[in-house]
C-alpha cells in the first residue's frame, strides 16, 4: 500500500516537474524569439537608420519603430506564460494589459511607446539632462559582463552584428534611455506622478509622420492607448 502512494506520488511529482519545465522552455523561447525580432529591426542599417517620424523635432528611425512593434507582438506571448507566476494582483493587471494588446494593433502600440519615450527624451534635453557619451560608455561596460551570459542579447547581437551593435545601435539606445532616466529622477523627486507627467508630455508633443506606409496609426490612437494603460497601471 505505501509502495503504491509512492508511486502515485512520484507521478504526481514527475508530472508537476514536467509542466514546469514545458513553461519554462517556452518562456526561454519566447524571450528569444524577442530577441531576434528586435535584431532583424536594427541588421540592415541602411533601413534601419531611415527617419520615419518626429517628435518635437527629435527623429524616430525604422529600427527603433519596428524594434519596439516587434516587442509588442512578443511581449503578448511572455504576458500570458508570467501570468501563471503572479498572485491575484499581478494578474488582474497581466489579464488588464493584454486586453489592451488585443484591443489595439502593435502599430498604435509601438507609435505610442515611442511617441511618449521620444517626448520625454526631448524634454530632457531642454532640461539640460542629456547624459554625454562617457557617461553611457561607463554604463556600457558596466553591463558587458552581463550581455555577455544573456542568451537573448547574444541573439540579438549575433543578428545585428557586434561592430554595428556596440558602436551604434547600444549607445543610442541607452543615451536615450539614460536620459529619460534622469528626467525621471528629477520628476519623482519632485514628488510629481511619473506615468501622469509622461503623458501630459506625449500629449503637447509635436508628432510628425514622415512615412506613412510604415506608420499608419495616429496620435490621437496613440493617446488612447497611453491613457487606457496608466489607468491599468494606477495603485
Amino acid at each position: 500500500m505505501k509502495s503504491k502512494k509512492w508511486f502515485v506520488l512520484l507521478g504526481f511529482t514527475l508530472i508537476a516537474l514536467f509542466s514546469f519545465m514545458t513553461v519554462l522552455h517556452a518562456n526561454e523561447n519566447a524571450k528569444i524569439k524577442k530577441a531576434q525580432d528586435i535584431g532583424l529591426a536594427y541588421k540592415d542599417a541602411e533601413k534601419a537608420d531611415e527617419v520615419v517620424a518626429y517628435v518635437n523635432n527629435v527623429p524616430i528611425t525604422a529600427g527603433e519603430y519596428l524594434a519596439t512593434y516587434a516587442s509588442v507582438q512578443n511581449n503578448f506571448a511572455l504576458l500570458q506564460q508570467d501570468a501563471n507566476k503572479l498572485g491575484p494582483k499581478g494578474k488582474t493587471m497581466v489579464d488588464n494589459t493584454s486586453k489592451l494588446l488585443n484591443k489595439y494593433s502593435p502599430g498604435t502600440i509601438a507609435l505610442a511607446k515611442q511617441l511618449s519615450d521620444t517626448a520625454a527624451y526631448s524634454e530632457a534635453i531642454k532640461k539640460g539632462l542629456l547624459k554625454s557619451d562617457q557617461e553611457v560608455q561607463d554604463y556600457i561596460q558596466s553591463i558587458r559582463k552581463m550581455e555577455e551570459s544573456n542568451p537573448e542579447a547574444q541573439k540579438t547581437i549575433q543578428i545585428v552584428g557586434e561592430s554595428r551593435y556596440f558602436d551604434q545601435v547600444q549607445p543610442k539606445l541607452l543615451k536615450k534611455g539614460l536620459t529619460i532616466g534622469a528626467l525621471k529622477a528629477q520628476v519623482i523627486s519632485e514628488q510629481k506622478d511619473w506615468t501622469q507627467y509622461k503623458y501630459d508630455l506625449a500629449k503637447n508633443a509635436e508628432l510628425k509622420v514622415v512615412n506613412n506606409e510604415l506608420i499608419t496609426s495616429t496620435k490621437e490612437e496613440a493617446l488612447k492607448y497611453l491613457k487606457e494603460m496608466q489607468d491599468v497601471f494606477k495603485p
